[in-house]
């Protein structure tokens, strides 16, 4: 009998735990020469592309005009958000993005990285093709 409530209780303990954590997940801030209904399209195209995959993880969020701000998140079964970006304007132009991952297997700095080079040039790729020191990736 407590086994049954443990199984029942056990992925509502786990939501609360897991998923993107504000003072451990990786995350990168950047400007970037695009307006925010154009980032959102991009990370939109980038997270059904590679985020969602075959595991049909829900897709949410979308675009504040009168804010002038988006988000776009996805998130898992029992971990909560596994990845987030947000825009702001700063610019009819620009805006400042913020990446980010859940930090566990695929949703590490690798996934950050291919989603900030996603919004800076427009083509969505599951991998990162810039060369760089593993190190600067968390920077």
């Amino acid at each position: 009998m407590k086994l049954k409530w443990l199984l029942l209780i056990l992925p509502v303990l786990l939501t609360g735990c897991l998923g993107i954590d504000s003072k451990s997940s990786p995350t990168t801030t950047f400007t970037v020469d695009v307006g925010v209904e154009e980032v959102y399209r991009r990370a939109l195209a980038q997270a059904q592309y590679c985020w969602q995959t075959d595991t049909g993880y829900p897709i949410g969020g979308g675009i504040n005009l009168a804010d002038k701000t988006a988000q776009l998140y996805v998130t898992g079964d029992l971990v909560g958000r596994l990845g987030q970006v947000d825009a702001s304007a700063r610019s009819d132009k620009s805006s400042e993005v913020t990446i980010t991952v859940w930090g566990v297997g695929s949703w590490g700095p690798e996934a950050l990285q291919a989603m900030k080079e996603v919004i800076q040039f427009g083509v969505p790729t599951c991998t990162s093709y810039m060369p760089r020191d593993s190190y600067q990736i968390l920077k």
